[in-house]
């Protein structure tokens, strides 16, 4: 095993591979930048180009690169409330306020780190847990996924800074939104209206984008503000070092959401949309003041981009060892192994061990060299929030037409944007949860289908399992917890004569 160690770290560190792999973070984090992008865009279009290549070398282009794409989506998440990708969602709910107090710089300082070292640590728990994983993964069938998908769900109520009823009927809404569409198990069209633009939904892309990005901007001048940082900010380089010191002392936050995210990226077919929310809910309820969330608190950056990187290493674990993708974007990996003669499953981590081990450590090194430039151009773009509102709302708006031309193939999908960019502003305005709404919308289709497929499968009790109950029970703690919570509060406040 320390032979296969030592051929893996002597692949990794070739000056070739080097170089590659610097080329394949910057681009990288470039496409997390762009909203709309992502690595399931990205590396197809790789695809036509590693036919040639040596297998190390192009097995470290494909995997380096989807590697820090989310690390570069936190930056606009945090500094536009526009997230890169799905995945960044979360980091909006704290990271843009924090941009709005001036704490732009501070704020990516944490994102980066936690970023940085939730890629890598996971990484040392792959290595080291490979036999203990086996028997997880292949515990979870469509029982399994549907509870875990509805503790995901469980957490919407928890996603919103004022009512939390408001927040579970934003979740409801997203739910709704979720179901129009056809239905491919049952045969069902719903919510189409004869319309067959609606026949699959809505697409994700351009629902981020207005929920989150246009309504912002539209919210911003209904106020009558000139940029997002009222007064002269100053972005110092200390202010960046002051986040990563954020992370230090929420280091127990930041491994508890580093390894819930392994182990939900470690599942195949959950993604990492699933990992933030739930990441991010128990953020907020292990804190001591859950009700500063969502108004720039550095936890609720820390938890969801620890666990939207972690998940990389137990989702080219699953990968690599069963030949089961973890990930949409490990679906294509899978085609990139085989296009150069590797065959994921179990023979892979016998006959391609150090190639194996050295994409994990590739995942590690990739999140290192992309947290660092990061970090060192932090104060610079952290000056972008005091940039007059003007241009802002013109770069925002070119990076929703990129996102949308680039990541669809319909023009209604503008529509698409404008319709819920307004949704979103009114939501803010009155005080819904755009989270919460969001969190539904996306896991409200997963849940369908697991569920449908239980019920197929293993008829109408099929939560009746060990793993389902454990989890229904976490559940109604979950759901029960706020309401607890807001009790005991006026019961204290009764009892003080408040």
């Amino acid at each position: 095993m320390l032979e296969a160690y030592a051929s893996a770290l002597e692949i990794l560190f070739q000056p070739v591979n080097l170089l590659v792999l610097l080329v394949a973070v910057i681009s990288g984090l470039i496409i997390g930048v762009i909203p709309g992008l992502s690595g399931l865009i990205a590396i197809p279009l790789l695809l036509p180009f590693i036919f040639r290549m040596p297998q190390d070398v192009a097995l470290i282009l494909v995997i380096a690169l989807p590697a820090v794409v989310v690390t570069g989506g936190s930056i606009s998440a945090i500094l536009l409330n526009v997230p890169g990708t799905g995945a960044n969602a979360a980091t909006c709910l704290d990271g843009y306020p924090m941009t709005q107090r001036g704490e732009g710089a501070r704020a990516i300082g944490a994102s980066v780190t936690s970023s940085m070292f939730g890629g890598v640590v996971p990484v040392f728990f792959a290595l080291a847990m490979v036999p203990l994983v086996m028997p997880l993964i292949l515990a979870f069938g469509q029982p399994e996924m549907a509870a875990l998908v509805l503790l995901g769900i469980a957490f919407m109520g928890a996603l919103t800074t004022g009512s939390v009823t408001k927040g579970i009927l934003s979740g409801m809404l997203g739910l709704l939104l979720s179901f129009v569409g056809y239905q491919s198990i049952t045969g069902i069209h719903r919510f189409s209206y004869g319309s067959t633009f609606l026949w699959d939904g809505f697409e994700l892309i351009p629902v981020v984008m207005g929920l989150f990005g246009l309504s912002e901007m539209l919210y911003l001048a209904m106020r009558g503000r000139s940029s997002i940082v009222q007064g002269r900010l100053a972005a110092r380089f200390s202010d960046v070092l002051e986040g990563a010191k954020d992370v230090w002392w929420h280091k127990w936050l930041w491994f508890r959401s580093a390894v819930i995210g392994y182990i939900i990226g470690v599942i195949p077919g959950i993604g990492a949309e699933i990992a933030i929310w739930v990441c991010y809910g128990q953020a907020k309820q292990t804190s001591k003041y859950p009700e500063k969330f969502g108004t720039g608190v550095v936890e609720g950056v820390i938890a969801p981009e620890a666990a939207n990187n972690g998940k990389e290493a137990g989702a080219l674990l699953t990968t690599m060892a069963l030949g089961i993708p973890g990930s949409a974007v490990m679906v294509i990996l899978l085609a990139a192994f085989m296009m150069v003669g590797v065959t994921p499953g179990p023979s892979m981590m016998e006959e391609h061990l150090p190639l194996a081990l050295m994409l994990l450590l590739g995942i590690a090194l990739a999140n290192i060299v992309g947290g660092v430039i990061c970090f060192l151009a932090a104060p610079l773009l952290a000056r972008v929030a005091s940039i007059h509102l003007d241009f802002i709302f013109t770069v925002v708006m070119i990076m929703i037409l990129a996102g949308i031309i680039a990541a669809t193939v319909s023009p209604l999908n503008f529509i698409v944007v404008l319709a819920f960019g307004l949704l979103g502003l009114l939501m803010k305005i009155y005080g819904y949860s755009r989270p919460a709404l969001f969190l539904g919308f996306v896991l409200g289709a997963m849940f369908e289908s697991y569920s449908l497929l239980s019920v197929k499968i293993y008829g109408s009790f099929f939560f009746a399992r060990p793993i389902p109950l454990a989890l229904f029970a976490v559940i109604i703690i979950v759901l029960a917890l706020p309401y607890i919570r807001g009790a005991v509060s006026r019961i204290k406040r009764r009892s003080k004569g408040v």
